[in-house]
């Protein structure tokens, strides 16, 4: 069985305080679409048409509807409105925490899918050492305030919380390598004895490094994207209805030999039946049944291209909104598959190494985040180039979200 995250990981989670303050910009171009990008440090919101910058938001983990944004500064969790950049609600959280990372590149998670119930963690040990015990605080955003907090001995690290906050799941780290997924128990209060094992083999101890995650539409699931030192990928399909998992192995190598092998990313169709792993760099496909609730299944693989290693972030792979086309970055620019046969019927941005993509809302255009943060606009349908800009932005984590101005 595979693995999630590493030790190594630990030290991300510190970097991911926000600041609580919002800077306000301009009005946004009339019939433009607004850009949230995720850089180090905060999200920027940018105009597609004038290129300029609206506003500045904290770096923070939105709600599914984008109507929240969570984030901490301090000893205090911010609820930013997304759309006006004001602050909603300042939520006391009674010490220092952070939110946990969702991204290998360090976007900030720790929601339900639901919006519901926030984690935070905080850790206590020497500075760069493995920590000797962990504190999660789960907090109930609809009431706006902390509803629980968890002291357990060793380290723990967030993984996921169902819809109905009462069990979390965590990762328990044996070593630097090993680790086991946990159940808590938020009803009672204690950590199940019995470790999550993968069903289909029935292994309990893992390795690994988590690159992302996407839940189901319904917030029963989480398919996450890891990838090992020396062994080939995967995908954990975590259930969160109760205490059990699968892991479906994935063609490929360590990374140890080919750096290219970290550059996967997941994405979902919108009844969540079919999930989509894809690897630009080396190009490799695959096809995930996730239709039948308790038997996710790869059911197809194919090679698409491949060539010089990519700098792909962890959400460099979209679907168009009828699932007929996914669009990825390839070892150079970004190509488009048919989702019926495999096929790559065509390609853009030959030359770039493309970061992150998104969708508009209406699904016509794509957008492209170069590695140096440049970012262009492509049609859905031709493939054709239509503006191509720099926003000066930072460095580039993600294209967060695409929406109407």
């Amino acid at each position: 069985m595979g693995g999630m995250r590493i030790a190594g990981a630990f030290t991300i989670l510190f970097l991911l305080a926000a600041c609580g303050g919002v800077t306000h910009g301009p009005p946004l171009t009339s019939g433009s679409d607004k850009l949230f990008e995720a850089t180090a440090g905060h999200i920027v919101v940018i105009d597609s048409r004038s290129h300029a910058t609206d506003r500045t938001l904290p770096l923070g983990v939105p709600s599914a509807d984008w109507k929240h944004l969570y984030s901490i500064a301090g000893t205090n969790l911010f609820d930013t409105n997304p759309a006006s950049g004001a602050t909603a609600t300042t939520i006391p959280l009674g010490g220092k925490y952070v939110l946990p990372a969702a991204t290998i590149g360090g976007l900030p998670g720790g929601l339900s899918p639901n919006g519901r119930w926030l984690v935070a963690e905080s850790y206590d040990g020497a500075a760069g050492a493995v920590p000797t015990s962990s504190r999660l605080l789960i907090v109930d955003t609809i009431a706006a305030r902390p509803f629980k907090t968890i002291d357990l001995a060793g380290y723990f690290h967030y993984d996921a919380i169902s819809n109905d906050g009462m069990r979390l799941y965590l990762i328990q780290y044996l070593d630097g390598r090993e680790y086991y997924v946990r159940l808590y128990d938020v009803v009672t209060g204690t950590l199940d004895e019995n470790i999550v094992v993968d069903k289909s083999n029935g292994e309990q101890s893992m390795s690994g490094q988590r690159l992302s995650g996407v839940a189901a539409p319904a917030g029963n699931w989480l398919y996450s994207m890891y990838v090992r030192q020396d062994a080939n990928p995967f995908i954990h399909a975590l259930s969160l209805d109760g205490p059990f998992a699968f892991c479906l192995d994935l063609p490929g190598n360590g990374y140890a030999g080919n750096e290219a092998e970290r550059h996967w990313s997941l994405a979902m169709n919108t009844g969540g039946t079919r999930l989509y792993a894809v690897n630009g760099a080396t190009g490799l496909l695959a096809v995930v049944d996730s239709s039948q609730e308790f038997n996710p299944q790869i059911v197809r693989t194919q090679h698409i291209a491949g060539g010089k290693p990519a700098a792909a972030g962890a959400n460099a792979a979209v679907l168009s909104s009828d699932g007929r086309s996914l669009v990825t970055a390839g070892a150079t620019g970004i190509v488009w598959v048919d989702t019926g046969s495999l096929a790559v019927r065509m390609h853009a941005l030959d030359g770039w190494n493309v970061w992150s993509l998104a969708l508009s809302p209406d699904g016509a255009t794509v957008y492209a985040v170069r590695d140096n943060g440049q970012i262009s606009a492509v049609s859905m349908s031709s493939g054709s180039v239509t503006s191509t800009f720099d926003p000066t932005s930072g460095r580039p984590l993600a294209l967060m979200r695409v929406a109407s101005a």
